[in-house]
Order: C-alpha cells, then sequence, then structure tokens
C-alpha cells in the first residue's frame, strides 16, 4: 500500500493540499482492518453455541433415556421442572448470547472487509492518476486538473473516513449491549453476579436426593 500512497501524499502537497491531505491518507490507510480476526471469532462463538445446544440435548436425553422410563414419583416431576424452567432456561439464555455474538462478528467481519477493499481501491485507482497530474503540473491545466483530483479524493476519502466512523460506533454499540446482557446473565450463575463470590445455589428441591420420593417403574406399577 505504501507505492500507492506515496504518490497520492505527493499529489496532494503538490496540490496545494499539504498536511491536512496527508493527514486524511494517514487516516484511510490506518483504519484498514483484519477481516480475518472477526472471521476467527465468528467461528469460536458458533463453535460455543453448537456445544451449548447440544449440551442441553445432552441432558434431556439423559433424563428421557435414563430417568423417566424407569422412575416414577414426586422426585421425578420435580426433577422434570428444575430441568425444563431452571437448567434448560439457562441454557437457552447463553445460547441466545452466543447467536447473538456470532451474528455480530459475521456483520463486523464483512463491514471491515468493505472497507478495506474501498480503501484499497481508492488509493490503488488514486495513484497513478496523481503519479501522471504531478508530471503536467507544471502547465496550467494540468495543474487544475491536479487541483480537481486532489478534491476528488478527498472528498472520497473523507466519506471513506466517516464509513469507518458509522462501522465504530454501530458495533460499539452492539458490543455494550451484549456485554450488558453478559453482566445479567452472572446473576444467573454467581452469586451477586460476581464470579469471585462463587456459584449460586440454584435451589434444587431437597425432595430430589430423598430417595423416599423416587420409586422403581416396576415397583409403582405391581
Amino acid at each position: 500500500m505504501r507505492t500507492h500512497s506515496n504518490p497520492v501524499r505527493q499529489g496532494l502537497v503538490m496540490a496545494g493540499v499539504g498536511l491536512p491531505g496527508v493527514v486524511i491518507v494517514g487516516a484511510v490507510m490506518a483504519n484498514i482492518g483484519n477481516p480475518a480476526l472477526f472471521v476467527f471469532r465468528r467461528d469460536t462463538w458458533k463453535e460455543m453455541l453448537g456445544y451449548l445446544k447440544g449440551s442441553a440435548w445432552d441432558v434431556w436425553l439423559v433424563y428421557f433415556s435414563d430417568i423417566s422410563p424407569n422412575w416414577k414419583g414426586h422426585a421425578v416431576e420435580t426433577f422434570q421442572q428444575y430441568l425444563r424452567f431452571k437448567l434448560i432456561g439457562m441454557f437457552d439464555q447463553l445460547g441466545a448470547i452466543a447467536k447473538e455474538m456470532n451474528g455480530t462478528m459475521h456483520s463486523q467481519y464483512k463491514e471491515v472487509l468493505e472497507y478495506d477493499l474501498s480503501a484499497l481501491t481508492l488509493m490503488a485507482t488514486s495513484a497513478p492518476v496523481f503519479g501522471a497530474l504531478k508530471n503536467l503540473s507544471a502547465h496550467p491545466l494540468g495543474r487544475v486538473a491536479l487541483i480537481a483530483q486532489a478534491g476528488a479524493f478527498i472528498t472520497a476519502a473523507g466519506n471513506l473516513i466517516k464509513q469507518f466512523a458509522d462501522i465504530y460506533t454501530k458495533y460499539e454499540s452492539a458490543l455494550n449491549d451484549l456485554e450488558t446482557k453478559a453482566f445479567d446473565l452472572k446473576g444467573l450463575f454467581y452469586v451477586s453476579g460476581n464470579p469471585a463470590m462463587g456459584p449460586r445455589d440454584l435451589n434444587m428441591s431437597p425432595q430430589v436426593a430423598n430417595t423416599a420420593y423416587w420409586a422403581p417403574v416396576n415397583e409403582e406399577t405391581a
């Protein structure tokens, strides 16, 4: 990119734009990101979502294959209510966060990629034009053309910088909302939402651990 940016900077200086133009070029270049970074993070959240969904299914499969067909009684009903309304609900909320983060990372990947392509295209197409006009700048018409090119470049670069600012603001807000939701979820799992204070008591009914409330199916139906 330096081979493209140098002719642009030189052309802007020769057009009389000087320091402001060089600063704009630097801003466009500095905002170029790494889309792959968001792809990796997207895939990480996708894997987490798959793990959460798989774990929730594992819980239900254990219940319906090992508990429900073989045991009856009040403890079984209590355990089922616990799974349905507490544990699975917590899995669902974690899954919702993972799904939303996956979508946010994918959207950031696309917008960063679009910005990068726009910036690279602007620099690559502007460099040869500035290079040619610099050689003609000694002629009055050539200098007029150079100044016009500088104006067109600054307008396009300004739009790119605004595009970057819009992307930053949009996803800063989205990530802040997700962070708030994640803090809310901590309250489900930790005392006062603070991991340092240990896991929250999920209030499993003591009846589940009391064997008097469990009865094998063959005994109850005998």
